[in-house]
């Protein structure tokens, strides 16, 4: 049966949804754009990185677990279901505008786009105090230039979170802000640009939001994060990511920003494994940042054509902060010089994740 009658013959969004899944899958087929064809890549789907470890009071990261799918195609309802206390798996089918202010996000959610298309214009906010949040499927719009939200998807306070296969461009400030000792975080499979060069916030991902010591009882012992298989695309200018105090691990991530400032930045007492990544044509792949100590290990990377430092070793000033190179977690390590066909080919909203 074709795709096209199976659309017409079903009266919701969720049939919809859950028999023309079936069917591509039957056939061993993916869409583009409203178009079949076979699949090229098998894009990862597992979690993966920090966002598995084990630590207050959660043994990992499991969103909305197995509450019954919703889907929600208003603002109203992603206010109501994604900040409420009830555990929910929420299917975001549509463009969802959030207007000047991002909407706010609490524990124990999943939400996810119903297809490639699924949107939300504007942004997200992790609650404060919040845990257990997946985030996967979505392409983020921001609102620059016009006024909204300042960062696409922002948490503050909050732990166990992933975002995963996400595409995200235009903020007005961050693309992805991880701050005020949120913890336990892997972003992966996911694509962030800009589309223009006159904007001169163009700001992917920080993890903390203050190299001063008045920030260490916020901060210290926390923002453990994981990056990989991430697209850091056109137009991003720094903060692929920036890192503060947590123990970082980037791998797997295509870098192609060319007139940027710094690709990874690293400081204030933080320790960054960054290995197996490809940076092209890009300007300081890996940096040092600010007077506090800090350290990078950086092995395994392709530099194509890039300039800049390549900072490694011990940074800053006093000394004291350890090489972070043994994670915690299992975790499967690409070739970097597949990088360019496998991320650029599975970065971003996919259908087979619903």
């Amino acid at each position: 049966m074709k795709l096209r009658e199976l659309l017409f013959r079903q009266r919701s969004v969720t049939a919809i949804i859950g028999t023309v899944v079936a069917s591509i899958a039957a056939m061993g087929l993916t869409t583009v754009n409203g178009a079949t064809a076979a699949p090229a890549l098998a894009c990862d789907e597992e979690l993966q990185g920090w966002a598995t470890v084990e630590g207050n009071g959660l043994s990992t990261t499991t969103g909305g677990g197995d509450a019954t799918p919703q889907v929600i195609t208003t603002l109203e309802e992603l206010e109501q279901y994604g900040g409420d206390a009830t555990p929910r798996v929420l299917v975001v089918s549509g463009t969802i505008t959030t207007g000047s202010y991002a909407v706010d996000i609490a524990s124990n959610k999943t939400l996810v786009g119903a297809d490639e298309n699924a949107t939300i214009h504007g942004g997200i906010n992790i609650r404060e105090g919040s845990s257990n949040i997946i985030v996967r499927n979505l392409n983020f719009h921001g609102f620059w230039p016009d006024p909204g939200p300042d960062d696409t998807i922002a948490a503050r306070g909050a732990h166990h979170l992933w975002f995963d296969h996400l595409n995200v461009w235009n903020a007005g400030d961050g693309l992805m802000d991880l701050t005020q000792g949120s913890d336990f975080i892997t972003v992966s499979w996911s694509k962030f640009w800009y589309t223009d060069t006159s904007h001169d916030h163009r700001l992917a991902s920080l993890v903390g939001s203050d190299a001063s010591p008045d920030q260490d009882a916020t901060d210290a012992g926390k923002l453990n994060v994981t990056y990989h298989h991430n697209w850091f695309a056109e137009a991003v200018d720094q903060r692929m990511p920036r890192i503060l105090f947590g123990k970082g691990h980037v791998f797997n991530n295509y870098y192609t920003s060319t007139d940027n400032g710094y690709a990874v930045g690293v400081g204030a007492l933080a320790s960054v494994l960054i290995e197996n990544n490809y940076f092209k044509d890009v300007n300081n792949p890996h940096q040092f940042m600010y007077v506090r100590p800090s350290y990078i290990t950086a092995e395994g990377n392709i530099y194509d054509d890039t300039s800049g430092v390549q900072d490694t070793g011990a940074g800053g000033e006093g000394g004291g902060v350890t090489p972070f190179t043994d994670p915690p977690y299992d975790y499967t390590l690409d070739d970097a010089d597949d990088l360019p066909k496998t991320v650029s080919g599975c970065a971003g909203p996919t259908l087979s994740l619903i």
